[in-house]
């Protein structure tokens, strides 16, 4: 009996067979555990390529913005997919006008390596535009006339409230007001019948008139403040500081190579009616401006559409209609609005005409419905520069309304219940029956003589790289 409970002999049989269980199970965990990594390995990899995918989406909708023309345009990067090797890439950029943020998106797409849905990434960051103004002659922030000849003449009940610099003399007559701010004249001041700088109640901020006023003793004498030369400064002190201001000068041939629109830059999409040239040119190398294309009516009886990579110019007919500009726009030939054309324009540019540019009989060329003091100059603003070199060569007459800034070459009128909202740089100007006149300091348009853009540069935002 006692032999029989010491033999073991059975024992190794069955830790043999346990043995091999464990090791049966555990090659079976080793080989399931083997196939689960790599194919959680295969994933991982496809899912590092749809982000690498997804950051290149990122990086070209970065390339587009930083090298668009304007980077506060909302539509300067617009959206849209490309094919990589490897898969697919689609990016967008969206702009906050408020904050001037950029925010860049990317995102990339894989096929899933076990036949299921496809693998997507999406990483973003964000761009901040930093704009620096632009700089505008001084002579913008007047109604400058420059001609040293003769009298800038405002007449028949004008009333002239915006800043005046003339750099010849001034001549105010039959009921005329002057009431700018202020009024510098760099000849004689003459004020007859019931005309006046300023009243007795509301007085001139500045006055500066070099070559004294006339009708007194001696004639002329250096201005005194009162009724007796019925002008009225507000410190009672007229100064006789001599003139300083100059025109700008302005560049024709450049804008009509360069205006795009314009002769040298066609309608990439669209056109505008009789173009923007004759097409002759003129017989200069290269050529330039001759005035030889047809007359350009700014707002017809039908729509028309023009745009290029950097300007636009497109009219829609209402009452009133619609007039979207941008860029620096050039026409070879005379500009006009006529018979009760009433239009609305949004946006910012400059319009060049080679000839003249008239607005008549009860047109309306404003910035804001109603042509009203709502009118937002940041965001609407429109500049004509009139080339014609001799005679009155730019025009608002007979209740007409133009909300906007002008350089004329020639020389500027100004008449008949008409009114301008804007400066005006002009050879002569000429004001009269009941017109007004007045002018809002502001940022010019690109393409205005005399005026230096401002520059906008791009910066990362920190710690705004996303992805999910």
């Amino acid at each position: 009996m006692r032999r029989q409970f010491t033999d073991e002999s059975g024992v190794a049989l069955v830790m043999a067979v346990w043995i091999l269980a464990f090791l049966m199970l555990t090659g079976s965990s080793l080989v399931f555990y083997a196939g689960s990594g790599a194919s959680h390995a295969k994933v991982s990899t496809e899912d590092a390529r749809a982000v690498n995918l997804a950051e290149a989406g990122e990086n070209y909708a970065r390339a587009i913005l930083y090298n668009a023309a304007d980077p506060e345009l909302s539509t300067a990067v617009g959206s849209g997919s490309l094919t990589l090797e490897g898969g697919t890439v689609n990016y967008a950029g969206t702009y906050d006008s408020a904050t001037k943020t950029w925010t860049l998106v990317g995102r990339g797409t894989r096929p899933s390596p076990n036949g299921g849905s496809a693998i997507d990434r999406t990483v973003s960051s964000k761009v901040v535009v930093n704009t620096t103004p632009g700089s505008a002659d001084p002579a913008w922030f007047y109604n400058y006339s420059d001609t040293l000849s003769g009298c800038l003449n405002i007449s028949n009940n004008a009333n002239f409230s915006a800043p005046l610099y003339v750099r010849g003399s001034l001549c105010l007559s039959n009921n005329t007001r002057f009431s700018g701010s202020s009024l510098h004249v760099g000849g004689t001041l003459t004020v007859t019948n019931l005309s006046s700088v300023g009243t007795s109640l509301s007085p001139i901020p500045t006055v500066n008139v070099s070559g004294g006023c006339t009708g007194g003793v001696p004639n002329p004498h250096p201005c005194l403040s009162g009724p007796v030369d019925k002008v009225y400064d507000a410190d009672g002190i007229i100064t006789q500081n001599p003139s300083t201001l100059t025109k700008p000068t302005v560049d024709l041939p450049y804008w009509y190579q360069n205006a795009s629109p314009g002769p040298k830059n066609a309608c990439t999409v669209g056109s505008v009616p009789g173009g923007f040239d004759s097409g002759a040119g003129g017989t200069a190398v290269p050529p330039n401006p001759n005035r030889s294309g047809p007359v350009f009516d700014l707002t017809p009886a039908t729509a028309y559409s023009c745009q290029t990579a950097t300007g636009r110019l497109s009219w829609t007919p209402g009452n009133p209609g619609t007039l979207v500009v941008s860029g620096t726009i050039f026409f070879d030939g005379d500009i006009q609005m006529v018979n009760s054309a009433s239009a609305v324009y949004q946006g910012r540019a400059t319009i060049y005409s080679s000839g003249t540019v008239s607005l008549t009989n009860n047109t309306k060329l404003c910035g804001i419905a109603g042509c009203t003091a709502g009118w937002n100059t940041s965001t609407n603003y429109l500049v004509f520069v009139v080339g014609a070199p001799s005679g009155t060569t730019f025009t608002i007459a007979n209740t007409a309304v133009y909300q906007g800034g002008a350089y004329v070459v020639g020389d500027y009128s100004l008449a008949n219940d008409a009114a301008n909202w804007g400066p005006v740089i002009a050879n002569q100007l000429f004001v009269a029956n009941n017109a007004g006149s007045f002018i809002p300091l502001t940022d010019l348009p690109p393409g205005s003589p005399g005026y230096v853009p401002g520059g906008s540069s791009l910066q990362n935002v920190p710690n705004s790289y996303t992805t999910d």
